[in-house]
């Protein structure tokens, strides 16, 4: 069941892309139906290409790296609880940014989606 980009863009928090001590972050939140990641791709921000082994997804005090990410060690999306992503690297300048996002649900596949906020 492929979900419309626009539907995935809800997920994002909007206003949450923040410069933290060691990169950047943002939140999302699910409001449309448990899920279960099993994969993960690289993040995007403006074009650039962030390592997985960089990025770590927590919620409820649980974290994993992006590359952690699979079948056999998967990442509950439950609704209504914020999800922060954190890239560690470069702050990013402040201005807009576009952040495209890909991940791999059990439920629905492959889901794509991208947005833009502001630092």
């Amino acid at each position: 069941m492929q979900i419309p980009s626009f539907l995935l863009r809800k997920l994002y928090v909007k206003g949450s892309l923040e410069n933290v001590d060691d990169g950047f972050q943002f939140k999302l939140k699910n409001s449309l139906s448990p899920g279960t990641a099993v994969g993960m791709e690289p993040l995007k921000v403006n074009g650039n290409e962030y390592s997985l082994a960089d990025t770590i997804i927590s919620s409820e005090g649980e974290s994993i790296t992006g590359s952690e990410v699979s079948p056999d060690k998967a990442f509950m999306i439950k609704v209504g609880v914020d999800i922060v992503i954190r890239v560690k690297g470069e702050p990013l300048p402040e201005g807009e940014h576009k952040i495209d996002v890909s991940l791999t649900t059990k439920e629905a596949g492959k889901l794509v989606f991208d947005v833009t906020d502001s630092i």
